[in-house]
């Protein structure tokens, strides 16, 4: 982790968000080369934002002060080859922090920036089939475990009392449609978010606003690694 020699919290500053407004509108390879040194001063506030962040976590899971912000932050540039959009660049920095880096089907927190879209998010979105498998195998094991953590007041008050991802319109094909807990076994995606507005990026207690949303979703996060981790190895 990289170590900072400012007592002052690292912070998005104006010129970053303009630089990824301009982006939107110019995005292409010959403006980008153009401004590459403001990429480059944009990308290194981002980096120094997602190096404390890591370091907050770490608090709550140790195993985080193994990574450094390169195996959390996600390229700029798009993988166009399948898709419609000849755009090149993403137009948004993003981060996804796990115990494992970026590159697994793992719970974990996410940091989006983004004029006009930034956010913070956790959980674990859309999981392959396993994955997926897992946690409904918990689910059906014990989901009065799954409603409590859900239920505390920080949790409900950073994400709401119900959880926001892709559902079912049924039960799955192996669960009766009465089923108690057919709410939660509809999920197919188990991830929380909360929008933020522009101006919370550009505050000096950015990282303290960040953590807070992190610190109510990691009960979360932890129940849905410790179910893989469980449920997986069957």
């Amino acid at each position: 982790m990289q170590k900072r020699t400012s007592e002052q919290p690292p912070r998005i500053t104006a010129a970053t968000m303009k630089f990824l407004r301009d982006l939107k509108q110019n995005n292409n390879r010959a403006w980008f080369d153009a401004n590459r040194q403001r990429y480059e001063a944009a990308r290194a506030e981002f980096i120094a934002v997602v190096d404390a962040l890591l370091a907050g976590l770490a608090h709550l899971d140790p195993r985080l002060l193994e990574l450094e912000p390169a195996d959390c932050i996600f390229r700029i540039n798009r993988d166009t080859r399948f898709s419609r959009s000849p755009e090149p660049y993403k137009i948004h920095f993003g981060a996804f922090i796990t115990d494992r880096g970026r590159k697994v089907d793992r719970a974990g927190y996410y940091f989006h920036l983004q004029p006009g879209g930034c956010m913070v998010a956790g959980g674990l979105y859309m999981p392959p089939a396993p994955e997926l498998r897992a946690v409904r195998h918990a689910i059906l094991d014990n989901a009065a475990g799954l409603r409590q953590v859900i239920g505390k007041r920080g949790f409900v008050a950073a994400f709401g009392r119900e959880l926001p991802g892709a559902k079912l319109k049924t039960a799955p094909r192996e669960v009766p449609k009465d089923h108690p807990d057919v709410d939660l076994l509809r999920l197919k995606s188990f991830e929380v978010y909360r929008d933020l507005p522009d101006r919370a990026l550009l505050a000096p207690d950015l990282i303290e606003t960040v953590m807070q949303y992190f610190e109510a979703m990691h009960p979360y996060v932890a129940w849905l690694n410790n179910t893989l981790d469980r449920f997986l190895k069957k």
